[in-house]
């Protein structure tokens, strides 16, 4: 309702929660704060539209509804067949868009997994901004974390989705929302955040001053990435300097992999993801 979004923006930007619950969704983490209630968003699946892609078979694009207002445009990458298929939600980063990983979505398909690949808010006409120098980069996090949440409800709820079988893939910006989207969102069986820091400090300092760092960090991946319940690959490159090797997300949790590369990792490290979420969505 117009109610609930305008009191979803307000909070948004306070920190101060309005979240609800219901039996239609995940329950919050038992050490809930009211941020992490405001990026649970239960209800029923998104409306959805959809069509076959001009780009290749297989791919179909698909818009949904956004909780903060406007629809979210993605691609979705299926197998062949029946299915039931495990599925992994792509997040980009800043510089991208949801056409960026659909490689290693056709990859995955080979091995029966479908992908949903999403544009970001600021990848889209007329959407939000980020890295801004403004507080309301905070609201633009919480939309994406709420939008990857809503893909998740799309896909569980699709015939030929394994409900059970639910993967995230973020990148930079993508990473960082994926890591709180791990840390309230327990349906999530294998997650992948490549190129994110433990804190945004690094990155962000060059575009705002102390109050609009103090927004930013809450959602800093090492605030979230803790109440994860999946398995998570983290992957950091030693010549990153967005996220640089000292705060690397990779440095402060177990199964974090540093490669010899800048923001934008290697092709091992494409390599090394795919084999990854092939093998932990394996049924």
């Amino acid at each position: 309702s117009a109610v609930r979004t305008a009191c979803s923006a307000l909070v948004a930007l306070s920190l101060i929660g309005c979240g609800e619950s219901s039996r239609g969704g995940p329950a919050p983490p038992g050490n809930a704060t009211p941020l992490s209630a405001e990026l649970t968003d239960f209800g029923p699946p998104p409306a959805m539209r959809s069509g076959p892609s001009a780009r290749e078979r297989g791919v179909r694009w698909l818009t949904f509804s956004s909780v903060l207002g406007g629809r979210v445009p993605a691609y979705l990458v299926e197998p062949r067949g029946d299915g039931p298929f495990p599925a992994v939600v792509f997040q980009h980063g800043r510089l991208g868009n949801r056409s960026q990983f659909l490689g290693e979505a056709r990859q995955l398909r080979r091995h029966d997994v479908a992908s949903l690949l999403l544009d970001a808010p600021w990848a889209r006409p007329h959407g939000r901004r980020i890295l801004t120098g403004r507080t309301s980069d905070a609201l633009t996090l919480r939309q994406t974390v709420v939008d990857e949440r809503r893909a998740l409800d799309l896909l569980a709820d699709r015939p030929e989705i394994d409900p059970h079988r639910l993967g995230v893939m973020g990148f930079s910006l993508g990473a960082v929302a994926s890591a709180a989207l791990l840390g309230v969102d327990h349906r999530i069986r294998c997650g992948v955040l490549a190129s994110a820091g433990q804190r945004l400090a690094p990155l962000l300092q060059r575009f705002g001053g102390p109050r609009y760092l103090r927004a930013m960090a809450a959602f800093d991946p090492v605030r979230w990435i803790g109440g994860a319940t999946a398995r998570v690959l983290v992957q950091n490159g030693l010549l990153d300097r967005d996220f640089p090797p000292y705060d690397a997300l990779a440095r402060g949790r177990g199964g974090g992999v540093m490669y010899r590369a800048g923001h934008t990792l290697d092709l091992h490290a494409v390599r090394d993801r795919e084999h990854w979420l092939e093998g932990c969505l394996a049924s």
